[in-house]
């Protein structure tokens, strides 16, 4: 197969009990935006690289993916903590179009209405539930995002933890 052929194809790597999704590239090609990768691949085919992170809860991973959610602005709307603000909590286990990664990483990859042209459907309502913006041009490198999805993850879960006690 020529490079021209596969850029654009979604390839699947499993390394060392982790899954992790890439685009293939030719040589010397811009690798793909999170919005090139929502657009261009099947509902079901993007893999989280830090799902084993994430589901040790990770504290690095968690500090890093949080550095990456401050730095695009998310606070601007979710909250400092992800707690919501202007726009829903995103750490509270509510999740407005389901929880899978994959689903957090083409809603903020495509925005809530790229996302619904999809096929997906709101499972879930808050009080405030504005339209999500697409930011998969914004955070132009799919690892950031893929980051952020972690640290939300783990926050979650460590949020449920502190409500037990």
């Amino acid at each position: 197969m020529t490079g021209a052929r596969m850029f654009g194809m979604l390839a699947r790597l499993a390394i060392g009990g982790w899954a992790a999704s890439a685009i293939v590239m030719p040589a010397g090609a811009a690798p793909a935006t999170p919005a090139e990768m929502a657009r261009n691949s099947k509902v079901g085919s993007l893999v989280n690289p830090y799902a084993a992170g994430e589901a040790a809860h990770d504290p690095a991973l968690a500090a890093e993916g949080y550095t990456l959610y401050s730095n695009f602005g998310c606070p601007g709307c979710h909250g400092g903590g992800g707690g919501g603000g202007m726009c829903p909590p995103i750490t509270t286990g509510v999740w407005i179009y389901g929880d899978a990664d994959e689903t957090l990483f083409r809603l903020v990859a495509l925005g809530s209405v790229e996302l619904q042209k999809q096929g997906f459907s709101r499972r879930g309502f808050r009080h405030v539930v504005g339209p999500m913006p697409s930011y998969g041009s914004t955070i132009t490198n799919p690892d950031d995002l893929w980051k952020i999805v972690a640290w939300i993850k783990i926050q979650t879960y460590n949020n449920a933890k502190d409500r037990e006690h």
